[in-house]
């Protein structure tokens, strides 16, 4: 996974291997701690503050941490590159850095509080 700065957000590339196929939800995470095995330690979704709520689709604005799903084919392989204007790099970055989290299941991306998404099935620090 890369992150890059970019004037008003975060690009991010992200390539994986080892995952069921299918669609898996995407989804900036509160604290740079995957060391839990479901990955709880890494907390709930950035939020940004504010009466924001979960989802893309959502009429009544986004999370911080809303992000588009993740492909992976039939081999487990997945890449993408999204960008992401709801947060800046640093404040990804912040004193308890974040993480980036992928799901079982694909996000709806209007479901609370996760979209459907399922189960934490991979998780990486952002310090």
């Amino acid at each position: 996974m890369t992150l890059t700065a970019a004037p008003k957000g975060v690009l991010m590339r992200v390539e994986v291997k080892g995952l069921t196929p299918g669609w898996h939800g995407l989804h900036f995470h509160e604290k740079a701690d995957c060391s839990k095995a479901d990955f709880t330690s890494a907390g709930g979704h950035t939020h940004g503050g504010g009466d924001r709520v979960h989802g893309l689709l959502n009429d009544k604005a986004n999370e911080t941490g809303d992000l588009p799903n993740l492909y992976v084919d039939s081999r487990g392989a997945g890449m993408t590159e999204v960008f992401s204007s709801l947060i800046t790099l640093d404040k990804l970055k912040d004193a308890d850095g974040s993480a980036v989290l992928i799901h079982a299941n694909a996000d709806d991306h209007t479901t609370q509080p996760i979209g459907g998404a399922g189960a934490r099935v991979a998780c990486a620090a952002v310090k």
